[in-house]
């Protein structure tokens, strides 16, 4: 009875904290990019001095390979819109985009994409509206044309909503040696926020959700994203609101506003989903939607209160759709890739331990609120669970690496727990849970390299070395740039 008190404690307390935001431009990529293509280097500007007051949103740059990039910029009216780029910030030997007219049914957010970069470049660029070059210079590189190329990434979620203390955070972000920065959820809560539940009924208010997140007096974006590419994939709050799953009725809009205003790689099912991948050097990620298509929650509790989850109960795929389903696509996608490392993101934690608890009958009788909480993760889903360690170890994929969001803690297992080994970081300025601490306490000990337990905050940060020693580090920084957790994960 205390084990259950204690983790009924601790569910509560994190229950509504990281769970508490249809592709219409895939024309934009080409299946092959080519950087040998004529740059455009003469055109006529009405003002070289760099104007004030010009954008609403932006600009920021997503979707970067070795070679191509697609930058956003929201304007604050409607006007014609390209971007300047340059190897310095004086910009000596400019060059720049086509131009492209906003459109008011994107909400003048616009999307502008280049493909003849080189790569392992860092590129200045900023705005050009109706001829007036802008005044914010933001900088990213290109990805590295070499296989075996060490770097890092970082990663994290939970921010900028009813729970963020300080930002301190985003400028140790903003001066660490990453190559970009991979949002894995809950970026804002609308829901809990001036928008409120059912946001995502309204384009109008989704749309007013982007441009809360883009919010440059925040150091998120006036740091961290003015020096570094962005991934993203949205996980509850900012999909549609607390726990929200496939049976939400507005969902594409949440789809058709994540495609609208944000800078993504190409998405492999827009119509249905945000899933879509990338790669650098000798690592492959696979960005998953464990929202858009998940099966009801609710539908893994029986009448008796119960956890007795249903044939077919999905977090990957519990909706029939056109075209290829999302766990089609990831069976696919490992089997096929010939990265060295393969880095699955997940906006909840994976951790197949999280499942002992809900073993328990006594846990749905006495604390249900609790059940709820655990079942919105990846254990409320043993189906989808076995699926995915059962293609890796079917299919001898090696050197895969779970990447998690949504608890507000940070933690590391070596794959003695979490089977797949996992780094969860998502308290990039909400209150710690400490939730491994707590959980620990409940009698589960299921995070055995470690977790983040101080009244600060955390990213998460994997670097990859190759060459004669060969290995990912998983690492947890907090505010003040130190190393919180780390664990070396030897190539195998």
């Amino acid at each position: 009875m205390i084990r259950l008190l204690v983790l009924s404690f601790i569910l509560l307390l994190t229950s509504v904290q990281c769970k508490s935001n249809i592709s219409t431009d895939n024309k934009l990529y080409k299946s092959n990019f080519k950087n040998d293509e004529p740059r455009i280097t003469e055109i006529t500007l009405k003002n070289t001095s760099p104007q004030e007051n010009l954008i609403e949103s932006g600009p920021i740059v997503g979707a970067v390979t070795e070679n191509s990039a697609t930058f956003l910029v929201k304007p604050v009216n409607s006007s014609s819109v390209r971007i300047q780029l340059s190897e310095d910030t004086l910009f000596t030997e400019p060059f720049y985009t086509e131009e492209t007219v906003t459109d008011q049914n994107n909400f003048n957010f616009t999307k502008i994409q280049i493909s003849n970069l080189s790569p392992g470049v860092k590129y200045f660029y900023r705005a050009v509206i109706d001829g007036s070059v802008t005044d914010r210079i933001h900088s990213f590189k290109t990805f590295s044309a070499e296989k075996n190329y060490n770097f890092s990434f970082g990663f994290g979620s939970c921010q900028q909503g009813y729970g963020a203390t300080t930002p301190d955070i985003f400028p140790v972000i903003a001066e660490d040696s990453l190559r970009f920065f991979i949002q894995t959820g809950d970026w804002t809560y609308p829901d809990f926020g001036k928008q409120g539940k059912g946001y995502n009924e309204s384009m109008d208010k989704l749309e007013e959700t982007y441009r809360d997140r883009y919010d440059y007096s925040y150091p998120f974006n006036s740091e961290v994203l003015s020096r570094l590419p962005l991934s993203y994939i949205y996980d509850d709050h900012d999909f549609a609101g607390n726990d929200a799953d496939g049976t939400n009725a507005f969902k594409l809009n949440s789809v058709k506003a994540y495609s609208m205003f944000f800078p993504h790689y190409k998405l492999d099912n827009p119509d249905n989903g945000i899933w879509q991948k990338f790669r650098f050097g000798d690592v492959e990620f696979f960005l998953t939607d464990l929202r858009t298509q998940r099966s009801a929650n609710a539908d893994a509790i029986d009448a008796e209160g119960k956890f007795s989850p249903p044939a077919g109960h999905s977090i990957l795929n519990g909706f029939k759709i056109d075209g290829e389903d999302q766990k089609t696509w990831l069976e696919n996608s490992l089997k096929s890739s010939d990265a060295k490392w393969k880095v699955i993101i997940s906006t909840v934690i994976f951790n197949p331990r999280y499942s002992d608890a809900l073993k328990d009958e006594q846990l749905g009788k006495l604390f249900p609120k609790v059940q709820k909480g655990i079942s919105d993760k990846w254990a409320g889903f043993p189906e989808d669970i076995d699926f995915l360690i059962d293609i890796i170890k079917n299919n001898d994929i090696k050197n895969v690496i779970m990447v998690s969001g949504d608890s507000h803690s940070s933690y590391i297992d070596d794959g003695t727990n979490s089977v797949i080994p996992e780094i969860s970081s998502s308290n990039l300025d909400t209150k710690n849970s400490k939730l491994g601490m707590l959980t620990k306490l409940a009698g589960y000990n299921i995070w055995n390299q470690g977790s983040y337990n101080d009244d600060g905050h955390a990213y998460g940060r994997i670097s990859f070395h190759f060459g004669d020693e060969e290995y990912a580090l998983l690492e947890v920084v907090d505010q003040t740039g130190k190393i919180v957790l780390s664990y070396r994960l030897d190539k195998k």
